[in-house]
């Protein structure tokens, strides 16, 4: 009896450990967390599939999340801090609809920077609003990640850059590295000694002389001239008239878009906005 009681007693204690860890672990796998208790759990499962299937389609990390009380913290530092405690990658993008605040927010970090322009966060923030007024939380979250897809699929992140308005920085896409004179004069050394030693490798390994041989150019080369002649029977001058193209003085001109970026309390940059409601 008390081998059975013995036995009985490890089967509790491992179903309760079951119980406790199981829903714990679900919560970690879940990239949506409604702690305001918004949507349903058919419409939190459609929230995550939509998740699930960006980070597929990008290789980012997506989060999206409700709260009724952000302590104390304005909507935009709660999202990014919410983004460093939860995820250990650079690159992604978070959308938020906090409650305590009265906020959308969207914040982008990382490659998703050069995504996410001062442009596409006014057309994420724009559908966003169009369904919280209507109190449709749920569609919210749906629309502004639909249009974080879009700048995903139709933005040139090569021609974009960021502006840090904490430093006054501009920092190109990192893709487009320029070579220096350094790295020129480098490849060109070893060029010019890769083709030098294969040169007198071959005439080495052939045993070759300069001066060695000569060709009879004279004797038996043949020149053939002929004369042919070209008259100018007539000219035509056409003339066109090209305006001077006016000067936009102050207005500083570049490719692609700009993303406005703040490095936030967790000593990340990120870019996005926010809208009250």
């Amino acid at each position: 009896m008390k081998i059975w009681r013995k036995y009985l007693t490890m089967a509790f204690l491992l179903c309760m450990m079951a119980v406790c860890i199981l829903p714990v672990q679900a919560e970690d796998n879940m990239q949506f967390t409604d702690q305001a208790g918004l949507l349903s759990e058919a419409e939190a499962e459609q929230i995550n599939a939509q998740l699930a299937g960006l980070e597929e389609r990008t290789g980012w990390e997506f989060m999206a999340l409700t709260t009724e009380d952000a302590g104390g913290k304005d909507a935009t530092s709660y999202a990014e801090s919410w983004f460093d405690e939860y995820t250990a990658r650079d690159d992604g993008v978070i959308c938020v609809i906090d409650m305590d605040n009265r906020e959308i927010v969207v914040r982008a970090f990382g490659e998703a920077m050069y995504y996410i322009t001062d442009k596409r966060t006014d057309r994420i923030l724009d559908a966003g609003y169009a369904e919280i007024s209507e109190e449709k939380y749920a569609a919210t979250l749906q629309a502004m990640l639909q249009e974080v897809e879009n700048a995903y699929q139709n933005e040139n992140a090569g021609q974009n850059h960021l502006y840090d308005e904490d430093t006054g920085e501009i920092i190109k896409y990192p893709g487009r590295k320029s070579i220096t004179l350094s790295e020129i004069l480098i490849a060109l050394g070893l060029a010019v000694a890769a083709g030098g030693g294969t040169i007198f490798g071959i005439f080495g390994k052939y045993r070759l002389k300069f001066g060695g041989y000569q060709y009879p150019i004279e004797q038996n080369g043949r020149v053939h001239l002929t004369v042919k002649e070209d008259r100018l029977v007539s000219s035509f001058v056409t003339k066109r008239h090209i305006p001077k193209q006016q000067s936009n003085s102050g207005v500083r001109s570049s490719s692609g878009s700009r993303s406005t970026v703040h490095t936030g309390s967790g000593g990340r940059r990120s870019s996005g906005g926010s809208r009250k409601f």
